[in-house]
């Protein structure tokens, strides 16, 4: 019997974050990943979903006191509670993943509130979205 144990892909998610390691992250994605933004109207498909997973990362993690605060899981789905300040806005959200037996995230939603939050963070995202480095 192996030893070796897939990695929980929530685990890979907050290493990613903590360790701005895109990489990790992009292979934490499945190549069905669909990415749902509370900013943008049309899911997203694994490429352009990474994409504004770095935008998201660098608005949040920029943010202040960027923090999870809750973490529910099961088998293959987990949602993680946030809170920040980003502009004097007090931002509170949560992401949901599903993901499949490979241990790759199939799915991820963001909600977010206060409604004014929604405003800030898209604006934030779109500062990073212009930045030519973050196509690469």
């Amino acid at each position: 019997m192996s030893m070796q144990k897939t990695t929980d892909p929530v685990i890979n998610w907050h290493k990613s974050l903590k360790d701005a390691d895109y990489n990790l992250l992009y292979n934490t994605l499945d190549d069905g990943f669909t990415f749902f933004s509370p900013v943008v109207h049309r899911p997203k498909d694994k490429h352009m979903g990474f994409l504004y997973l770095i935008a998201a990362s660098k608005a949040f993690l920029g943010a202040e006191n960027f923090q999870y605060v809750r973490e529910i899981k099961n088998d293959n789905n987990a949602m993680l509670e946030f809170n920040c300040e980003i502009d004097g806005i007090q931002v509170n959200g949560i992401d949901t993943f599903q993901w499949n037996d490979e241990m790759k995230f199939t799915e991820m939603k963001v909600y977010l509130r206060p409604q004014k939050s929604l405003f800030v963070i898209q604006q934030e995202m779109e500062k990073h979205l212009k930045n030519p480095l973050i196509w690469r």
